[in-house]
């Protein structure tokens, strides 16, 4: 019997003994540092510095004809938010390509490798490395809304050198490297219905209306302006903009064109949506639109001597007979046929007989509104 309770005791033993050594042994592992991640000594290297821009990129650049060489940036975690100050100040040209002078770390948001939201550096994150392929300067540079940052545009060759994203990787505090996926957002959004309840773009208090308590509930309408391809002001676009003003038939987008043109602008082009009349070649009795291309881009004034809507000499007739419901909006353009516009300004103007000035106008519209009420 004693020796039954020995031959157990020593088995349990043995048990806890092979359970300690298997215990010591995971924890070893885990003690080992991992193996730090190696660059590619055959690639250059560049430190990403916040407020700097590549300055040392076009140097790697390949003469003409030749595939650039590509270059690995380093960016520190700490730089990987919208707190970035460049990011914040939207300091990025281009779509796709990209200008000499185009923060990294806002370009990379704009691929949508990170979120343009992110407040704070990603948890666990060491650094990124970023490979850049030099690219000669280009003609121009597009404007592109991308993942929650819209890029500027750049119409003239400046700088030595542009530059695109090949890959980007995140580098762990313990050494692993994962790679990044640029994201997929798309350039036109999900359309919706002309109507919106809002008007603004937002509503808020300034300091005449709270200077009183009767006057702190009040609201003030705030309108964005830019500037046209001719250096005129004109409306941001945006869905309060082209939206339906109300729910009665006389409040519709579409019966405003019956009275007035919808000039639209993308970064380089302008378009005008007009109402097809009678006696400009209606094929039905309902309601039709054309789209044009603008081959001349006029002031307003200019504009108002030659017509509107334009004559044929100044536009491209895209679509002659439209419905209303070709044409669709988005919050970040319009599709007209299946077309995408990226839209950025628009203007309401009152159509307008050629040769005939704004007084003259007024007076004729006087009288046919008195020859209609005398009837």
């Amino acid at each position: 019997m004693d020796m039954e309770v020995d031959i157990v005791g020593s088995d349990r033993g043995s048990e806890e003994d092979r359970a300690t050594a298997v215990r010591r042994r995971t924890r070893d592992k885990l003690r080992v540092p991992p193996k730090p991640v190696r660059r590619d000594d055959k690639l250059p290297q560049l430190h990403y510095r916040e407020g700097d821009s590549l300055r040392d990129l076009a140097t790697h650049l390949s003469p003409e004809g030749a595939p650039s060489q590509l270059v690995e940036v380093a960016i520190s975690s700490e730089s990987l938010s919208n707190s970035n100050r460049q990011v914040r100040a939207r300091q990025l040209w281009g779509d796709g390509v990209y200008t000499e002078d185009s923060d990294l770390v806002a370009v990379l948001m704009h691929c949508g490798y990170f979120s343009a939201a992110s407040s704070r550096p990603p948890a666990g994150v060491s650094e990124v490395r970023v490979l850049v392929q030099p690219l000669p300067v280009q003609d121009s540079y597009a404007s592109a809304s991308r993942n929650g940052i819209r890029s500027r545009a750049w119409g003239g060759r400046s700088g030595r050198c542009s530059y695109q994203i090949k890959t980007c990787s995140v580098v762990s505090h313990s050494g692993d490297m994962v790679d990044l996926e640029p994201g997929t957002s798309a350039n036109a959004a999900a359309v919706v219905p002309t109507f919106t309840p809002a008007q603004f773009e937002r509503i808020m208090n300034t300091r005449a209306s709270a200077s009183s308590i009767e006057r702190r509930q009040r609201t003030m309408q705030e309108v964005t302006i830019q500037y046209n391809l001719c250096n005129e002001p004109w409306l941001k676009y945006s869905m309060a903009a082209i939206a339906d003003r109300g729910l009665k038939a006389s409040q519709w987008t579409s019966a405003r064109l019956r009275d007035e043109v919808l000039l639209l602008e993308t970064p380089q082009q302008r378009y005008e949506l007009s109402r097809v009349t009678s006696s400009e070649g209606a094929e039905t009795q309902a309601e039709q639109y054309r789209w044009a291309r603008c081959t001349s881009i006029l002031p307003l004034s200019k504009m108002w001597s030659v017509g509107l809507p334009l004559p044929a000499e100044h536009l491209q007739v895209l679509h002659a007979n439209l419905a209303w419901e070709d044409c669709q909006w988005s919050v970040s353009g319009g599709v007209v046929k299946g077309q995408f516009y990226p839209l950025v300004r628009l203007h309401f103007t009152d159509r307008r007989q050629p040769g005939i000035n704004a007084a003259q106008q007024s007076k004729a519209a006087m009288n046919a509104i008195a020859a209609a009420m005398e009837l």
